[in-house]
């Protein structure tokens, strides 16, 4: 059986799946990142989580091409890993020749939020919209915005780094970026665990179930509106409709954040108020799966 490997590189974890050509999940696997430890390192550890699952059913399971979403910045055309913030120890590592050169088979990059974007959409059908936006909360944040069933890049086919756009909340951290209220500043996994940790001394968890004080009720007012002004500001500029929501912090997000920020956005009726945020489990998955269609696409596309 003909088969493609999807690869989710996160700051916190990798996620590798196999799709048959039907996009049917054959099986799924994680392991930690560890960064620090380096490429070589890094690269066993990827190795045997693939070959684990190509050689899980015996030897029916042929690989045709490997599709990875990696946390950026990255470079798409020379397949080489430009991020030092939430992958040191594999900045300036070309990772697809790596790849490539363990299992010999076509290997293709892409921004970690765009293969997320694409397994969502995937998921959705015929019914997904044509505008649609994807925000991968973990270590840090990844957006992908899609335009008219496109993914939107700027001119060279690059990923745009719009996880470091303003939230509206200034923090009295400033962000690797240079900012102090950009998104990631605000919103990802590392500041939401950094802030409620700092301020309270207390897992974010446990502040957002018990408000009780001025203090974490001004916390919780400060995600809801960041996530709220973020989404506010990407819909007002490309019209999307659907915001999706994934990544290792969804959960979060999904108990404490959307509902609140669900009813801001519906109550700005004349620009935002059509614009849905869905957010499910699954979507912990969305972003290997969407880089086995990838693969797929663009093997197929390669051998026609």
């Amino acid at each position: 059986m003909k088969v493609y490997c999807g690869i989710d590189i996160g700051g916190t974890s990798v996620r590798t799946l196999l799709i048959n050509s039907t996009r049917q999940i054959l099986t799924k696997n994680h392991f930690s990142t560890l960064s620090g430890s380096g490429p070589d390192f890094f690269m066993d550890s990827l190795t045997a989580s693939i070959r684990k699952a190509v050689h899980s059913h015996g030897s029916d399971y042929e690989l045709q091409a490997i599709g990875i979403g990696c946390t950026g910045p990255v470079d798409e055309n020379t397949g080489v890993i430009l991020n030092p913030y939430t992958l040191g120890g594999l900045e300036g590592f070309g990772l697809t020749e790596a790849v490539f050169d363990r299992f010999q088979v076509p290997v293709f990059l892409d921004n970690d939020a765009n293969t997320a974007h694409l397994g969502e959409i995937a998921a959705l059908g015929d019914t997904a919209p044509q505008n649609t936006v994807i925000l991968t909360m973990g270590t840090g944040v990844g957006v992908s915005i899609r335009v008219g069933g496109d993914i939107f890049r700027v001119p060279g086919g690059i990923h745009p780094e719009i996880g470091h756009i303003p939230a509206g909340i200034i923090s009295d951290v400033t962000c690797y970026c240079g900012k102090k209220d950009c998104l990631e500043n605000t919103l990802s996994g590392t500041a939401i665990n950094r802030d409620s940790n700092r301020l309270f001394g207390l897992p974010p968890e446990i502040v957002m179930s018990d408000c009780d004080t001025p203090e974490k009720q001004q916390f919780r007012e400060n995600l809801i509106a960041a996530l709220t002004n973020s989404i506010a500001i990407m819909t007002g500029i490309f019209n999307c409709d659907l915001v999706f929501i994934v990544g290792g912090m969804q959960p979060f997000f999904d108990k404490f954040l959307i509902k609140e920020a669900q009813n801001r956005l519906s109550g700005l009726k004349n620009i935002f108020g059509g614009t849905e945020i869905i957010s499910k489990e699954t979507s912990t998955i969305s972003g290997s799966f969407g880089a086995a269609i990838l693969a797929m696409e663009r093997f197929e596309r390669k051998i026609q």
